[in-house]
C-alpha cells in the first residue's frame, strides 16, 4: 500500500485480490478547512493519526480507519472554547466500478443513489476523504456547551452569569414608563 499524490487516495496495486487478504497502514492527514460545521470544526492543519485496514471482500475492498479527532467550537451561551474529543472508526466497502452493487440491501441501483455507493476509482485507487468527512462532522454538536449548567452571559452587561455575585441585577425600567420615571425623579426632593 503506498499512497499516492492525495495523503488519502490509497494505491491497491500492493492489496492481494484473494478473498480476506488484507494490509494495514498508518497514515498522518493535515486536516483541510472545513472538517465540521460553522459550529464546531477540528482546526485546520490539525495532523490526524490514521490506522487504516484494507481487506480484499467479495467485488470490493473493506475500509476501516481509526483515529481519535479533537473538534473545537465555542459554547452558544458564555462563548468560552469548547473542546470535544471523539474516537473514530469508519467503515465502509469500496465496490469495483460497474457491479451494480448498492449500499442498502433492496436499493436499485438504476434509481439515482450512485452517490452512496463507494467505489474503487481510477487506477486502482481508493479516496478516504469522503468516508472519514462523512464520519466526522455528524459529530459537530448544533448547539455546543462548555458545561450543561452554562448560565451564559448578563443581557445587560454582557458579563458571565457563573462569574458575577447572586445579587448582581440592572434596574432596567421600562421604556414604555421611562417618561414618568424622569418625572418622579424632578419631583423627588434634594438631598443634603
Amino acid at each position: 500500500m503506498t499512497p499516492t499524490d492525495s495523503t488519502l487516495r490509497l494505491a491497491l496495486r500492493d492489496l492481494p485480490r484473494q478473498l480476506g487478504s488484507s494490509r494495514h497502514l498508518h497514515l498522518t492527514w493535515q486536516v483541510p478547512e472545513g472538517l465540521g460545521t460553522s459550529m464546531m470544526a477540528v482546526e485546520e492543519g490539525t495532523p490526524l493519526d490514521l490506522d487504516v485496514t484494507l481487506t480484499s471482500v467479495d467485488d470490493g475492498v473493506l475500509v476501516d480507519v481509526d483515529t481519535t479527532v479533537e473538534m473545537v467550537g465555542e459554547c452558544v451561551r458564555c462563548l468560552d472554547p469548547v473542546r470535544r474529543t471523539f474516537d473514530v472508526e469508519a467503515e465502509d466497502v469500496y465496490f469495483e466500478p460497474h457491479t451494480g452493487h448498492s449500499k442498502h440491501p433492496g436499493d436499485d441501483p438504476e434509481s439515482g443513489d450512485e452517490d452512496e455507493v463507494r467505489t474503487i476509482g481510477e487506477h486502482d485507487t481508493v479516496d478516504l476523504e469522503a468516508l472519514l468527512r462523512d464520519t466526522i462532522v455528524p459529530l459537530a454538536e448544533d448547539r455546543p456547551l462548555c458545561r450543561a449548567d452554562c448560565a451564559g452571559l448578563c443581557p445587560v452587561c454582557g458579563e458571565k452569569l457563573d462569574e458575577l455575585g447572586p445579587d448582581h441585577h440592572h434596574d432596567v425600567i421600562d421604556p414604555r414608563l421611562a417618561g414618568l420615571a424622569a418625572l418622579l425623579e424632578a419631583d423627588a426632593p434634594e438631598e443634603d
